[in-house]
């Protein structure tokens, strides 16, 4: 392709990232798949040098996916870990590392809470166009947090025609979904809107409702002689009744908890010249929590409320430059800024009385980045990446990351990659800073990682058969750990003392043998291990042990069938192995070992077009077909059977 006719193609940044075929796309090497999350320039998913999965929303919609946790738990990789019921703490553990090393982004906009951690349990499909998932360091890029891989949400874009669609499913548990959306475009640009509600009582007898609101749009504007620009917003309100506490037993009747999160972000691009093209991305993500009970502490004769407040937020802007040159070679150019902040307060008083504080925090700071990547492809079956970045933060040491990658056809069909990465994670701010129950560790050192890997993909026949594996090796060195205080004040702090391994292999595979039907699977075998532990770490661990919570095998298998405005059934089957965990009933806690176990989902959807112009469908989902019991974090029940049942109808003007 001629740079001139390519970068006409990335100025129109709507229309270049598109998962062509609406499928869910499992292997990294899906033919005229185009990835945004890989790098600063979109690139053809088969000439990467990582491991990337891209998720259609469309897929997911159709077998009626409605959380995000719920579609990563398909992907090589990934373990999702929900503590209980729906609405409960979900973490994602990618590539047996921390949940804490995972960037979650909205549309190019950071959400992950200082120190990168990221609660996925309020984060739904609704109006999302796809989710890339890109596995391995990828500091370079989106700097700290994303040590072992990010994950990327990309609100949908208006198609050809005007599109209005509402729906509605209700079942098991009480459970209600209700979603509508709205897109259109003319040729200037488009519009999506977007909107739903979901709420259940939850899987516990008192006090386990949980409810869902959320708010989605974008407006697209695109000129590709000029640029392109694109404004987007998600809000949610979630809230979330728990009766259990930190062993898993339901003993209160009023504690929830509620959170609001807006995100908003902005893309826009220029073309400077026939080979140059600067872009501008600003965001904004701002996240207020609250929890709160009502208990009878021990000794009081008057029942006292209790509150939990905190509100984080992120600011982000972003300029680069983009030089397509000679050779097929691109140059990018740019620099980010970021600050964050976090506000939190507690307080408690006699129910009916006002509340008094009892402890309050705050903390900001302020990072600048600047980064270079060279991308190039000096002939069809090789191409290469050097990337390298320097952070700049208020907090801690400066930190240099890079990563150096190469991607070669060895035969027709056969294609190569390998890589190698570096990495950080950043100190949350409890940890540099002093608190109720720490003194403060200012001089911590970021969390790092070193990463090799190596991939093979074949595409003999892409319309039959796909096939990928992947070798990872990764070095997870400085991580942050407690340590108990001395007396009189017994105050702790956090330092840097111990290391970890997680060496893994993926392996994917995507099967169409005939029209309609569809295959994809998946296995992942990864060991993360304690590897060094510094004299002054105090927990239990011992060097050889299995990090917590994170399973040494799992893997997936997907079948489906469909027909052109026919019936569409589909099943998955995901198996996730043994993983250890702590007995926080006990004390001191020992180590336990929860049992592997196979769950099985069903999905259906019969379009029914005579009932509407638009067409109007019935829709089934069967989560957890043979009532599997079973627990992702020990004494936390996982929801049982659930059938939801319901209808979707759309129209076209």
């Amino acid at each position: 392709m001629k740079h001139s006719s390519m970068f006409v193609a990335l100025s129109c940044f709507s229309l270049a990232v598109v998962d062509h075929g609406g499928a869910q796309s499992p292997d990294t090497a899906q033919l005229g798949t185009v990835v945004v999350s890989g790098s600063k320039v979109p690139r053809p998913a088969d000439v990467l040098t990582q491991a990337v999965t891209v998720i259609s929303g469309d897929d997911l919609r159709a077998r009626g996916v409605s959380r995000v946790s719920d579609a990563l738990s398909e992907v090589p990789g990934a373990a999702l870990v929900q503590s209980g019921s729906y609405g409960a703490l979900t973490s994602l553990f990618l590539r047996g590392g921390e949940s804490r090393y995972t960037k979650v982004l909205i549309d190019g906009v950071p959400v992950n809470s200082p120190g990168g951690y990221f609660d996925f349990s309020h984060l739904t499909t609704d109006n999302i166009d796809r989710i890339e998932i890109v596995r391995g360091p990828a500091s370079v890029l989106y700097g700290a947090d994303a040590v072992t891989g990010i994950v990327q949400i990309f609100t949908r874009r208006a198609g050809a025609q005007t599109r209005v669609s509402v729906g509605a499913r209700g079942g098991t548990y009480h459970s209600l979904d209700v979603d509508g959306d709205a897109s259109g475009s003319n040729r200037m640009g488009g519009f999506s809107l977007g909107g739903a509600h979901h709420s259940t009582d939850g899987i516990l007898p008192f006090n386990n409702q949980y409810k869902n609101g959320t708010l989605s749009s974008s407006l697209s504007l695109a000129h590709s002689d000029v640029g392109d620009a694109r404004l987007s917003a998600r809000y949610t309100a979630a809230e979330f009744h728990y009766p259990t506490d930190f062993t898993g037993q339901p003993v209160d009747s009023n504690s929830y908890r509620t959170q609001h999160r807006l995100t908003v972000g902005l893309d826009a691009g220029r073309n400077l010249s026939a080979n140059i093209q600067a872009r501008v991305l600003a965001g904004s993500n701002d996240v207020s929590d609250l929890t709160e009970d009502i208990a009878m502490p021990f000794g009081s004769t008057t029942p006292q409320h209790s509150a939990f407040k905190s509100r984080d937020y992120r600011r982000d802007v972003e300029g680069r430059v983009a030089f397509f040159l000679p050779s097929n070679a691109t140059v990018t150019l740019g620099g980010a800024y970021e600050k964050e902040r976090e506000n939190n307060a507690t307080g408690s008083g006699d129910v009916g009385s006002p509340t008094t504080q009892t402890d309050a925090f705050s903390a900001s700071r302020h990072s600048v980045a600047y980064y270079t990547e060279i991308l190039g492809a000096p002939v069809d079956r090789f191409s290469y990446t050097l990337s390298g970045r320097v952070d700049d933060n208020s907090d801690y040491d400066r930190f240099a990351t890079y990563r150096v990658g190469a991607n070669l056809e060895l035969l027709p069909g056969i294609r190569l990659r390998a890589s190698i990465s570096t990495a950080f994670n950043a100190p949350a701010f409890n940890q540099t800073r002093p608190t109720l129950y720490t003194v403060g560790s200012p001089g911590l050192r970021p969390e790092k990682i070193r990463s090799a890997e190596l991939g093979i993909a074949s595409n003999f026949r892409p319309d039959l058969i796909r096939l990928s594996a992947s070798y990872f090796a990764q070095r997870f060195a400085d991580l942050i750990q407690y340590v108990n205080g001395p007396p009189p004040s017994f105050k702790g702090s956090f330092a840097n003392l111990t290391a970890a391994t997680s060496d893994g292999f993926e392996a994917e595979l995507q099967l169409t043998p005939v029209t309609g039907w569809r295959t994809t699977a998946s296995y992942t075998l990864v060991t993360p291990r304690v590897s060094e532990l510094d004299p002054g770490h105090q927990g239990s661990d011992r060097v050889g042990d299995a990090l917590l919570r994170r399973p040494s095998h799992s893997g997936s298998v997907m079948v489906s069938y469909g027909r052109p405005s026919g019936l569409s059934v589909g099943t998955v089957v995901t198996y996730v192995g043994k993983r250890p965990d702590l007995d926080f009933a006990q004390f001191p806690s020992p180590r336990v070992t929860l049992p592997d176990y196979t769950k099985v989902d069903l999905s259906a959807e019969l379009p029914l077009p005579q009932l509407g112009p638009g067409g109007f469908a019935l829709t089934a989902r069967l989560d957890n077909v043979f009532d599997k019991r079973y627990e992702e974090v020990l004494n936390f029940a996982a929801p049982g059977r659930t059938v939801l049942i319901g209808g979707r109808a759309s129209a076209l003007f």
